[in-house]
C-alpha cells in the first residue's frame, strides 16, 4: 500500500527519431507537454516548421496557459525569423515580456547540435543539423539537466536579436 506522501514517477522514455518529419512532430509535442517554459535552439529556424498555423497555435496556447511560461529561443542567424516567420513575430510582440529570441555569438556561434527542452524534464536533441536523425526524450529530469546545461552556455553566449519592436526593414 502506498502512502499519501508518495507519487508515482513516470518512466523515462526515449525513441530514436530518423526524419525531419518525426523531429517536427517531437517539436509539437514538446510545446504540447511544456507547463512552464520552453527553450529551443537551431540555427536558423528554418528546418522547424515554426511559422506553421499549427506550430503558432501550440505556442500560443502555450504562453497563455501561464502568465509565467517562457519560451527561449536562440539561434546563430535570426534571418529566417525576421523574414519567414510572422507568426513568431506577431508572438513576439504579443507576449514581449515572455518570448526571447537571442543570436549566438563566440563558440556558441559554432554549435552543430539543435535542441528543444520542455519544463527540465522532456527534450528532443538533433546532433548535427545536417543529419535528421534525432532522440526524443521524456520524463527524465536528470538526462534533461544535461540538456538544460547544454542551452544555458548557448544562452550565455548569445544577445538579444529580435524584439517586439523590430521594423524587419
Amino acid at each position: 500500500m502506498h502512502g499519501p506522501e508518495e507519487h508515482i514517477q513516470a518512466q523515462p522514455e526515449r525513441r530514436a527519431l530518423s526524419t525531419r518529419k518525426e523531429y517536427r512532430d517531437a517539436l509539437a509535442r514538446l510545446i504540447g507537454l511544456a507547463q512552464r517554459e520552453l527553450r529551443i535552439f537551431d540555427p536558423d529556424f528554418s528546418d522547424l516548421e515554426i511559422n506553421s498555423p499549427q506550430t503558432y497555435e501550440l505556442l500560443r496556447a502555450f504562453l497563455l496557459r501561464g502568465r509565467d511560461n517562457r519560451l527561449y529561443i536562440a539561434v546563430h542567424d535570426t534571418g529566417y525569423i525576421r523574414n519567414y516567420c510572422p507568426r513568431l513575430l506577431k508572438l513576439l510582440r504579443q507576449f514581449s515580456d515572455r518570448v526571447f529570441i537571442h543570436q549566438t555569438q563566440g563558440d556558441a556561434a559554432r554549435v552543430q547540435d539543435c535542441l528543444v527542452l520542455a519544463d527540465k524534464m522532456h527534450f528532443v536533441r538533433r546532433p548535427v543539423r545536417a543529419q535528421p536523425r534525432a532522440t526524443l526524450t521524456l520524463d527524465d529530469d536528470k538526462e534533461s539537466q544535461g540538456i538544460y546545461l547544454r542551452f544555458s552556455e548557448i544562452w550565455d553566449s548569445s544577445f538579444p536579436a529580435v524584439s517586439a519592436t523590430t521594423s524587419g526593414l
